[in-house]
């Protein structure tokens, strides 16, 4: 529990607006039916956000964040590097299980036909394993990561609010529905928090990892 409270008042502006976003689609998920939410979002659109929007969810991509892993750990921190590395995969097996185990429809399937659905041509339209969202996951848990493990505080909140606009745009791109958005920011943001707790313990218990060599810091 102290490792918790430590993490949070190093980094509270970044979990107080993590906090906002997540109160904020609490009360959309909870408020509305699953397909009647869905069509709200997804309805509102224009070209230019259509284009918008196809870029900035490629944040989630795991190719994208495996570049700016292995970016940060030959240019600028090692630490950095394998905690972004380390989060995407471990936040994306969970996320890959849960989708295994639950096995839910994408909106596609179920609206499709409905007048107010928007897809876009250039995008694949997928079916199956929509809970939770891996580009929202893997979002977070980057944003999660940027804000935790490098000293630039601030590019922690710029990359949350570019994974907020991530997890609306799979909503928008006909992808997912906003819960499946809401539990993959959580687990994205949960498993990095996790992940950094676990390294500050084995620090202060002194734990080696002996598969790096002696000189090799996370």
């Amino acid at each position: 529990m102290q490792l918790l409270h430590n993490l949070f008042k190093e980094n509270r502006v970044f979990f107080i607006c993590f906090l906002l976003w997540y109160f904020v689609v609490s009360i959309f998920i909870f408020s509305l039916p699953k397909n009647e939410g869905f069509i709200l979002v997804n309805s509102q659109h224009s070209l230019f956000f259509d284009y918008f929007f196809t870029v900035i969810t490629q944040f989630g991509d795991g190719i994208l964040i495996i570049f700016l892993g292995l970016l940060c750990f030959f240019i600028w921190s090692k630490r950095l590097g394998v905690a972004v590395i380390a989060t995407y995969i471990g936040s994306g097996l969970i996320c890959i299980l849960l989708k295994k185990t639950f096995k839910l429809y994408r909106p596609g399937f179920h609206l499709y036909d409905d007048p107010s659905f928007h897809s876009l041509s250039w995008l694949p339209m997928a079916n199956h394993n929509s809970f939770p969202s891996g580009h929202t996951t893997s979002a977070f848990a980057l944003a999660t990561t940027l804000a935790l493990f490098s000293k630039n505080k601030k590019l922690g909140i710029i990359a949350l609010c570019i994974a907020c606009l991530t997890g609306y745009s799979r909503v928008y791109l006909s992808q997912h529905y906003m819960d499946d958005v809401w539990f993959g920011s959580m687990l994205g943001t949960g498993f990095s928090c996790l992940y950094a707790m676990l390294l500050n313990y084995f620090k202060e218990n002194r734990f080696n990892l002996t598969f790096f060599p002696p000189n090799f810091k996370i």
